[in-house]
C-alpha cells in the first residue's frame, strides 16, 4: 500500500515549508526531450482527474453526439421556460380570457388566442421590474451555461479522439460496451501512452480515487456522522436536511470552489494538515461559510421562482397523470450517500439501489396507518360515486362540459380518487417486516445492527424512512430549500467548522501518482478496519487509526472486488477476505442466511448436473440457442421468495453494474461452490461447473451473499459467538471523534 499520512500532531509544522509536488507536474528530462516526438498527444496529462471524469462520463452518456444534443436541448429547455413564463405574467390579458372585464362581457364571438396574447411592445412597455431583474439574471446565467457548453462539447470531442484512437473504440461500439471493458482499455493506455507522469501502471483502485476523490470524502462524512445537518422542528423532531442546494453549496466550500481547503483537485492545502493550526482554519471556514450563507439569502427569491417553475412544468402534467406518484418513494440524497461504498461508480450505485427498491416499498407499505386507510376508503368511495355520475351525464348530453368549472372539478375528483387509491394496501400483502429489510439489505448493503430483529417497530420505520422518502417530501425540500440552505450554512454548519478541519486533516493520505485522498478509500483493512467486522487486530495507533461505521470499509473491499476482480488487492485485504470465505466454509450447515440462499441454488446447480452440462454443449453449438441461455432473463437458477431475485434487468451495457457472470475469486458464494465441488468426483465437477458461470447475475447473488453473511457474522460478535472477539465493547460507540 504505497500511501503516506498526513497530518499528526507530531508533525505541527517540520514540513510546512516543504514543496509540494503535484502529481501532474511534468519533469523534463534529456530522454524526454529526445522522445518528445514519439509521445502520443494524451502523453502527460495536466488535471488526469478531469481527464478521467470526462472518459467515464462520455461512456455514460452514450457517446458525442447525445451529449451534444443534451447540451443544445438544455438550452433551448432554459429559454423556453424563461421565455414562456414571461409570456404567461406579462403578455396574457387575463381579463378579456376569462371575460371578466365590462368589455369582455360584451363579446358575443369566440376570442381568438391573438386578441389575448399582446404584441412584443405591448408585453416590454407594461413589463414589471421584478420581471426585467430576473430576465437579466436570465440572459446572465443562459451566457455562462452557453460558454459551459461550448467548453463542454469541445473537451468531450477530444475524449472522442481518445476513444477512437487510444482505446480503439469506435462510436457505434460504444453502446454495447461495459464500463469495466473501458477501464480495461485505459489501463493499457496508461502503459502505451503515459497519460499519468508518476507511474508506469495505473490500477483500478486508482482510477476509482481519482473519478471518486471528493465523493469519497462525502461518503466518509457522513458514515462518521459529521454530515447529515439534523434540524430539531417542534412536533415534527430531528429533521434531516440535505438538499441538492445544500450539497452544492457544500461541494464549494470543501472542494471545488474560491477558498476551499483544496486549492487544486488533488491536493490538501499544506495548512490543512498542521495540527496547531486548525483553530485559525477552523474560524477561516467558519467565516467562508457565513459567506456562503449570505450569498444564499440574497439570491433564495430568485432560486425559488426558479424551483417552483421547473417543479410546476415537470411534474404537474405527471401528477394529474399519475396522481399516486407523490405517494411513492426514492432514495434520498442523504440514503444515497449513506448506502455508498467507497469507490462506487455512480452506475453501479443506481443499478444496486434500483434492485433493492421493490423490496423496500414492500417494506414501507407493509406499515399501515388503519385510520388514514378507512378514511382513504371513505373519501374514495364518495368521490368516485360523484365522478361516475358526472362521466354518466357528459355520455348523456356533452353540454355539461360546458357548465363552469366543470372539468376542473373533473380533473380534481380524478386526482383525488388516484391519491386516496395509493394510500389503501393490498388486500393480498404479507406482514413480514424482518424478512423484507433482509431483502433490501442483500441490494443495499448497509443498516444499523440495531436494527436487526426490530424491522417491525416504529423506530426503524422512521429510520428507513429517513434513507427511503417519500416523493412529496422530497418535492417540498426542494421546493423550500432555497430558504432552509441559508439557515443550515449560517447556524448549523458553522457550528462543525472545527469537526471538519480535523475530519480532513486526519483521514486525508498522499498516494503517489494520486494526490491526496480519504484515507478510507484506500480500501485498507489493516489501517481502519473494524475488529468486530472480523478485521486483522493492529497495534494502536494514533487520531488517524479511526474505523468505519456498520462495516463501510469492509463491505466497500468486497463490492470493489466483486466489481474489479482482476485488481491486485495488498495482502492484508486478501487475507481478510479469505478469512471471511473460512467463516463461510465453516458456517455452512448452521448459517441461517447460506441455508436460506444457498439452498436452491444447490438444487438447481448440483442435483442435475449432466443434464445440464448437455443443455450447455448443445446451446453453444447453437447460437441463438446459446444467446437465449445467456440472457439475464434465462436461467436454471430460481431464487425462492426468501431470497430476493438478482437477475438484471434489461438496460444498455453501460449501465451493466459487474463485469463477470462468473463470481469473484474472494466471494462468499465461489468460495462454497469450489468447496463442494472439492467433495465430489472429477466427471461431477466437470459437468457442473459451467451453470452458475453462465448464470448473468452470478457475480450480483455472490456480493449479496457475501454482505448477507458479514452482517450475520456481525450480529455473532455482537451476540458473543466468537471467543477471540470477547474482548471488544459493544457499548462502545462507533462514533469515533474526528
Amino acid at each position: 500500500m504505497d500511501y503516506r499520512t498526513q497530518n499528526n500532531e507530531e508533525n505541527d509544522g517540520s514540513d510546512e515549508n516543504e514543496q509540494v509536488l503535484s502529481p501532474f507536474v511534468h519533469f523534463e528530462t534529456h530522454e524526454d526531450e529526445n522522445n518528445s516526438e514519439k509521445q502520443s498527444k494524451w502523453s502527460h496529462q495536466q488535471d488526469l482527474d478531469d481527464f478521467f471524469v470526462q472518459v467515464y462520463q462520455y461512456h455514460q452518456k452514450h457517446g458525442f453526439f447525445c451529449i451534444a444534443i443534451s447540451e443544445i436541448f438544455g438550452l433551448i429547455q432554459f429559454v423556453f421556460i424563461v421565455s414562456f413564463t414571461i409570456l404567461l405574467v406579462q403578455c396574457v390579458d387575463y381579463p378579456l380570457l376569462f371575460r371578466s372585464s365590462p368589455a369582455a362581457r360584451n363579446i358575443t364571438d369566440k376570442i381568438q388566442i391573438h386578441q389575448v396574447i399582446q404584441s412584443p411592445k405591448q408585453c416590454l412597455h407594461n413589463m414589471y421590474r421584478i420581471t426585467n431583474w430576473c430576465l437579466i439574471l436570465s440572459i446572465i446565467y443562459w451566457i455562462y451555461r452557453f460558454a459551459c457548453a461550448v467548453y463542454h462539447l469541445a473537451s468531450y470531442f477530444n475524449i472522442r479522439s481518445f476513444y477512437t484512437q487510444a482505446l480503439d473504440i469506435k462510436p457505434h461500439d460504444l453502446p454495447n460496451m461495459t464500463w469495466h471493458e473501458v477501464q480495461q482499455r485505459l489501463l493499457i493506455a496508461q502503459r502505451t501512452h503515459h497519460l499519468c507522469i508518476h507511474k508506469s501502471n495505473l490500477t483500478e483502485l486508482d482510477i476509482h480515487n481519482r473519478l471518486l476523490r471528493f465523493k469519497n470524502y462525502e461518503v466518509a462524512l457522513v458514515n462518521k456522522g459529521v454530515l447529515p445537518l439534523r434540524v430539531h422542528v417542534p412536533f415534527l423532531g430531528d429533521i434531516i436536511s440535505f438538499t441538492a442546494g445544500f450539497k452544492f453549496n457544500l461541494r464549494l466550500i470543501l472542494f471545488s470552489g474560491p477558498c476551499a481547503p483544496f486549492d487544486q483537485r488533488w491536493h490538501l492545502r499544506q495548512e490543512y494538515k498542521i495540527h496547531s493550526q486548525r483553530e485559525v482554519l477552523a474560524n477561516q471556514l467558519s467565516r467562508l461559510i457565513l459567506l456562503y450563507g449570505i450569498a444564499n439569502l440574497l439570491l433564495s427569491p430568485f432560486i425559488f421562482i426558479w424551483q417552483v417553475l421547473n417543479l410546476f412544468y415537470g411534474y404537474t402534467e405527471l401528477v394529474r397523470r399519475e396522481p399516486g406518484v407523490l405517494g411513492s418513494r426514492r432514495w434520498s440524497n442523504y440514503g444515497r450517500l449513506y448506502l455508498r461504498h467507497f469507490n462506487e461508480l455512480d452506475h453501479s450505485l443506481n443499478q444496486r439501489l434500483n434492485r433493492g427498491y421493490r423490496p423496500a416499498m414492500s417494506y414501507m407499505t407493509s406499515f399501515v396507518n388503519y385510520s388514514i386507510v378507512e378514511t382513504a376508503k371513505f373519501v374514495s368511495f364518495t368521490a368516485g360515486a360523484i365522478f361516475a355520475v358526472l362521466i354518466v351525464l357528459t355520455i348523456v348530453d356533452e353540454d355539461v362540459l360546458n357548465v363552469e368549472h366543470m372539468l376542473t372539478l373533473m380533473t380534481g375528483l380524478g386526482v383525488l380518487l388516484g391519491v386516496c387509491r395509493s394510500l389503501i394496501p393490498d388486500e393480498n400483502a404479507v406482514f413480514d417486516p424482518e424478512q423484507m429489510l433482509q431483502l433490501v439489505l442483500a441490494h443495499t448493503h448497509y443498516q444499523p445492527d440495531s436494527w436487526k430483529d426490530h424491522a417491525h417497530t416504529d423506530y426503524v420505520q422512521a429510520g428507513f424512512g429517513q434513507i427511503f422518502q417519500l416523493k412529496y417530501v422530497y418535492f417540498l425540500e426542494e421546493l423550500f430549500s432555497p430558504f432552509v440552505t441559508p439557515i443550515l450554512l449560517c447556524f448549523h454548519l458553522r457550528r462543525k467548522s472545527l469537526q471538519i478541519i480535523d475530519f480532513l486533516r486526519n483521514y486525508t493520505v498522499d498516494v503517489q501518482g494520486v494526490g491526496d485522498v480519504c484515507s478510507f478509500a484506500q480500501l485498507d483493512v489493516a489501517k481502519h478496519g473494524d475488529l468486530k467486522w472480523f478485521a486483522p487486530v493492529r497495534a494502536k495507533q494514533g487520531n488517524d487509526a479511526g474505523i468505519t461505521n456498520d462495516g463501510k470499509l469492509e463491505l466497500s473491499l468486497m463490492h470493489f472486488h466483486h466489481t474489479n476482480p482482476k485488481w491486485q488487492m495488498p495482502k492484508q485485504c486478501e487475507a481478510y477476505l479469505e478469512k471471511i470465505q473460512e467463516r463461510a466454509v465453516e458456517n455452512m450447515q448452521t448459517s441461517s442466511v447460506l441455508q436460506q440462499s444457498l439452498g436452491q441454488v444447490q438444487r438447481s446447480l448440483y442435483n442435475d448436473a449432466q443434464s445440464t452440462s448437455s443443455m450447455i454443449s448443445k446451446a453453444r453449438n447453437d447460437p441463438n440457442t446459446y444467446s437465449h441461455f445467456a440472457s439475464p432473463n434465462h436461467t436454471s437458477i430460481q431464487m425462492s421468495s426468501q431470497y430476493p431475485s438478482t437477475s438484471m434487468p434489461q438496460t444498455s451495457a453501460s449501465q451493466a453494474d459487474l463485469p463477470y457472470r462468473s463470481p469473484a475469486p474472494f466471494g462468499v458464494l465461489s468460495k462454497i461452490h469450489s468447496q463442494m465441488f472439492d467433495s465430489s468426483n472429477s466427471t461431477f465437477l466437470s459437468g457442473s461447473m459451467a451453470p452458475l458461470q453462465t448464470f448473468s447475475s452470478a457475480a450480483q447473488l455472490d456480493m449479496n451473499i457475501s454482505c448477507l453473511f458479514m452482517h450475520e457474522l456481525r450480529h455473532k460478535y455482537k451476540h458473543g459467538e466468537y471467543e477471540e472477539l470477547e474482548h471488544i465493547n459493544e457499548d462502545h460507540d462507533d462514533d469515533t471523534k474526528c
